[in-house]
């Protein structure tokens, strides 16, 4: 993680004007970007991600309904984060809006259509087909009226530049034609040079991965929070991903379970995945809440202030520890090469068992750690990182084995353990390790 980011989740915090606070605390934690969910105008379902216009504004969020002054306040709040060093993030939206936007009236022929009617977005979700039936897909591949189309979200976009945004989080990216990325983000960055694109990424193939890079974006979603340590398919998943793309991983977001509550109220468990998800990752990215134990998930339709829950636990002060041992040291930082020691462990015991024709299913300690090896960018050098999965107190007896030299983890650093045979770890424990 070089970046980190904090997603400040609108409709738990209401008017603008509240945002301020949390803006300090943001960038006392090391925050340097903020992201926004959707703030224009919804539509019937009242889902942020269901655009009604364009160019008018959530009146939840905001002292009037008018565009202008509405403008004016999120000039405003932009220009406040600017002065302490804060890039804002907002959502971009134009693979779907909703059904009853006023583009639908105004440039129906920008939508998919069947018999004249508007048509839904699905998706297959085990082995059911889901259709938001709140929202119309937009043609952006063969409109009768594509060059009008196109250069509506070209304007949209420099709109929200001059607005102040920095960088735009591309909904469902990997469902819009690729071409019409390559027109807008190269557009943008020749308006202003410096605009961050990321694409919302998750659950698409890699192929579809590759083509977004090419066509200009920034980054990409992982799926690190989702990984059990064990698995081949993300250490697959990471390798072939750096090769085209920097990444953006998290340990929930405003779509899924908070971590507290998937976790069974365990902390040490969040602290893990909150860890390691920032060092797989070029930008890592919490969401409001994540810091203070909150257990509601992000409602998209109906969430408002009311979401916003008492501290539960505060940590504030362990992300910032996190985000600055994390950002100094260059191997845990950058996205090398990922290494899963466990899975060469098991193929390695596969082929011994072959030859000699037998099994062994006796589960000892030693099974709840996950080692991995994380390299420098250039591969020279490498980091070993232990995890304890246990629910309890583990002891790694192998240190003379992997040649473990110094403890430098973030939380209980023992320091130079060369002589050591064996470490004590805590339940969920993540410790890293320099090697000889």
């Amino acid at each position: 993680m070089k970046v980190a980011i904090y997603n400040l989740f609108p409709s738990m915090l209401g008017n603008i004007k509240n945002w301020y606070s949390h803006v300090a605390r943001v960038k006392e934690m090391g925050f340097s970007w903020i992201y926004i969910n959707p703030i224009t105008y919804p539509g019937f379902s009242g889902s942020l991600y269901a655009t009604k216009d364009y160019y008018s504004y959530n009146n939840n969020y905001f002292s009037s309904g008018e565009t202008k002054e509405a403008e004016k306040e999120i000039k405003e709040f932009l220009e406040y984060c600017k002065n302490i060093d804060i890039k804002v993030m907002i959502d971009l939206v134009i693979n779907h809006s909703s059904k009853d936007c006023v583009l639908t009236k105004t440039n129906k022929n920008w939508y998919i259509l069947k018999d004249d009617e508007l048509v839904s977005p699905s998706a297959w979700d085990n082995g059911e087909l889901v259709e938001w039936g709140d929202l119309a897909s937009f043609n952006n591949e063969e409109s009768e009226d594509i060059d009008n189309l196109w250069n509506y979200w070209n304007n949209l976009i420099q709109h929200n530049i001059d607005l102040g945004f920095s960088g735009f989080r591309c909904d469902a990216a990997y469902k819009v034609t690729n071409k019409l990325w390559c027109y807008l983000i190269n557009n943008a960055k020749n308006y202003k040079k410096d605009s961050v694109f990321f694409a919302e990424t998750l659950g698409c193939p890699i192929e579809d991965i590759i083509l977004l890079s090419d066509a200009g974006f920034d980054y990409v979603a992982s799926s690190a929070k989702w990984w059990n340590y064990s698995d081949e398919w993300f250490i697959n998943q990471y390798e072939e991903t750096i090769k085209h793309a920097k990444q953006v991983a998290f340990p929930e977001n405003h779509d899924t379970e908070r971590v507290i509550k998937e976790y069974n109220g365990n902390i040490s468990e969040v602290k893990q995945r909150a860890f390691f998800t920032a060092i797989v990752c070029d930008m890592w990215m919490i969401t409001i809440g994540f810091e203070y134990g909150f257990l509601k998930e992000c409602n998209v339709v109906s969430g408002n202030e009311n979401d916003y829950e008492s501290i539960n636990y505060d940590l504030s002060d362990y992300i910032k520890r996190l985000i600055e041992y994390v950002k100094q040291n260059d191997i845990l930082s950058g996205e090398g090469k990922l290494e899963s020691i466990n899975l060469i462990e098991e193929k390695e015991k596969e082929e011994e068992e072959k030859k000699e024709n037998k099994s062994d299913d006796i589960e000892t300690s030693e099974n709840y750690f996950r080692k991995l090896y994380k390299y420098s960018s250039n591969g020279n050098e490498k980091l070993m990182i232990i995890i304890n999965t246990s629910d309890s107190t583990e002891i790694f007896t192998d240190c003379i084995t992997y040649k473990l030299k110094e403890d430098i983890s973030l939380e209980n650093s023992l320091g130079n353990i060369s002589k050591e045979s064996s470490i004590e770890f805590l339940a969920h424990e993540v410790k890293v390790f320099n090697v000889s």
